[in-house]
């Protein structure tokens, strides 16, 4: 029999507060019942205050392309939610126009966060 492991949360402190965060899972993005031509990465966010938030990093399916494989895109959405954690404290009932505003990627985005992390 396999054992399902539980992935770690890994730590981060930023200028807004001291957050745990956890990678969910990749799924189609849909905003007012509609889907749209993206995928969400879900975190799995804990505050220093021990509210628990979900998430989404939207990446347009053009940024996806470019990026290629599976691995570089999670490693990229999850530099975008740590940049967005820079500025942005969630709160209860956030939007998610409100959440796409500071954790959306778009192509441009996306290039420059991957050139960072890819030496």
């Amino acid at each position: 029999m396999t054992e399902a492991t539980q992935p770690g949360w890994t730590q981060l402190r930023t200028t807004t507060g001291r957050y745990e965060y956890q990678f969910q899972g990749e799924m189609p993005t849909v905003r007012g019942g509609q889907y749209e031509e993206a995928r969400d990465y879900q975190f799995l966010v804990l505050d220093d205050e021990g509210w628990l938030y979900k998430i989404p990093v939207r990446l347009e399916s053009e940024a996806a392309e470019e990026l290629g494989g599976d691995a570089t895109r999670l490693r990229v959405a999850e530099a975008q939610l740590r940049a967005g954690l820079e500025t942005y404290r969630p709160h209860q009932g956030a939007t998610y126009p409100e959440m796409d505003a500071q954790f959306a990627l778009n192509a441009a985005r996306a290039r420059e966060l991957a050139l960072k992390l890819i030496p």
